[in-house]
């Protein structure tokens, strides 16, 4: 169990917000810690809220929309990770087959998960003896504890505000015609509202542009057409990049890698694990 990848965070900020829409290649635990605001998750705006544990997939896009100061603990950990530490028995792999999942804790389960994390946090491997294991250990107490409720866990219900109802249909058109040319004046004239609104109503509802959803939403199909082994141009095609030069800039920019060392990493298992 040498070399099992995940990274922890206690984050505090008085004033915070994801800067931008996101994504990633392992499952990410989040725990708020007080009440800050909303999560976007796969087209859906859901409460961001503390007593409720948050389990978002691999390759999920999401952003935080937070009110204030905010305080959460953030697991990621990889599938490779989750598979090594699983046994015939005990599935922990399992929490891989989700893109995004939420369960109410009572009282005394938050204070107990907050131990646990808490643990987690003050066992770190400083390569001193025994230090290795008491994290393992630490960490296996923590997914030990948290695998079952999440295996059941759902996503609930989304929030249904005026804003969001009006651009749901907007966010499903998008997704739906990302191998297409699209642009604000195009998608308007498909709702048959003008582009100021259009840009208005989507950034009151979700916090982000609509050119930043199409980008972002493009790079994370063509991921996915990478892990499926397509080529750089056919994945850069199909997910609506017509210049394969503009493609595998903006893949680079938004992903720290080109298409081709992406795909490559992918497929040899050796992806980095970024915070």
């Amino acid at each position: 169990m040498t070399n099992v990848e995940f990274h922890l965070q206690l984050n505090h900020n008085e004033t915070w917000n994801m800067g931008r829409l996101h994504f990633h290649d392992h499952c990410e635990l989040l725990l708020p810690l007080v009440s800050p605001g909303n999560i976007f998750v796969s087209d859906q705006v859901y409460p961001l809220r503390r007593g409720t544990l948050y389990l978002i997939g691999e390759n999920t896009l999401h952003r935080t929309i937070a009110e204030g100061f905010h305080a959460r603990y953030v697991l990621h950990i990889s599938k490779k990770a989750l598979t090594q530490l699983s046994t015939p028995q005990t599935d922990l792999a399992r929490l891989y087959n989700t893109s995004f999942r939420r369960t109410e804790l009572n009282s005394e389960e938050m204070t107990e998960v907050i131990e646990l994390f808490q643990a987690l946090e003050r066992n770190k491997n400083d390569g001193s003896f025994g230090s290795d294991l008491r994290q393992m250990m630490a960490l296996l107490n923590l997914l030990i504890r948290l695998a079952p409720i999440l295996n059941v866990a759902t996503a609930g219900e989304s929030i249904h505000n005026k804003d969001f109802l009006r651009i749901s249909p907007i966010l499903d058109y998008i997704r739906d015609s990302l191998d297409q040319p699209l642009t604000l004046d195009q998608i308007a004239g498909q709702f048959y509202i003008s582009k100021h609104y259009l840009c208005r109503i989507f950034k009151a509802a979700t916090g982000f542009s609509v050119m930043e959803y199409i980008i972002y939403s493009r790079v994370l199909k063509a991921r996915q057409l990478l892990q499926e082994g397509h080529s750089v141009q056919e994945a850069g095609e199909l997910s609506g990049f017509s210049d394969n030069s503009h493609f595998i800039r903006t893949f680079g920019h938004l992903t720290g890698v080109t298409p081709g060392k992406y795909a490559k990493e992918y497929q040899s298992g050796d992806q980095v694990l970024l915070p």
